[in-house]
């Protein structure tokens, strides 16, 4: 009698369980970065900015101080030239025009171009400026040139408030420039002249009054 052939079907089969397919290592799942690491990762380009801004405001900074040392400075100076005569005048109660002249310096290390003063003569409280000439032209200066501009008033009394022979009066106004960069420039101008009695004097504003000033 032939040994019974084992039937196939009648084989053992694997469970499910143990049926696996191989994973390759693409498809693993990577670790999770630290915090630190997506910290850093979140920072790296806010540094970067910051130090772009750091460097422009150098720049900016470096640029500005430069231009600071190198621009035209213009200073100026003022004298009534014929203080003595306004003094006379006064006293004999006459009219009088008022001479004065304003130097205008660079003192810084280049050019100052299209100079144009604007000042005005200041009102007494007895006597106006009723005609005033000074000069409306432009001009250059050159680094530590000077130039000296004329100007005249004519003074009328008008009224008699002070009751005494005196004067109080002024220039006031700004000096417009534009330096080598091309940047507008603006110098203030105040000035103040008075006689009291037979002294004038004069000086800037907010200083002591210098009759030694006074021609």
């Amino acid at each position: 009698m032939p040994k019974d052939i084992p039937d196939e079907s009648m084989k053992a089969k694997p469970k499910a369980a143990e049926v696996r397919s191989p994973v390759s290592a693409s498809e693993k799942v990577a670790d999770k970065p630290h915090r630190i690491t997506i910290r850093i990762g979140i920072l790296s380009p806010a540094i970067a900015v910051i130090a772009t801004i750091i460097a422009l405001l150098s720049f900016w900074n470096s640029q500005r101080s430069m231009k600071v040392g190198q621009r035209a400075y213009l200073t100026y100076q003022v004298v009534v030239s014929n203080g003595r005569e306004v003094v006379e005048a006064l006293h004999a109660d006459k009219d009088f025009f008022l001479n004065y002249q304003v130097q205008v310096t660079n003192m810084g290390n280049t050019p100052a171009d299209s100079i144009y003063p604007k000042i005005t003569v200041g009102v007494d409280p007895d006597r106006t400026p009723v005609m005033v000439n000074f000069p409306t032209l432009t001009f250059d200066l050159g680094p530590k040139e000077s130039r000296v501009l004329n100007g005249q008033a004519l003074f009328k009394h008008f009224h008699n408030v002070r009751g005494i022979p005196g004067l109080s009066t002024g220039f006031a106004g700004q000096i417009e420039y534009k330096d080598v960069f091309g940047d507008s420039q603006v110098k203030q101008v105040c000035y103040t002249f008075l006689i009291s009695g037979d002294s004038p004097s004069g000086g800037m504003c907010g200083t002591v009054m210098q009759p030694l000033q006074i021609k």
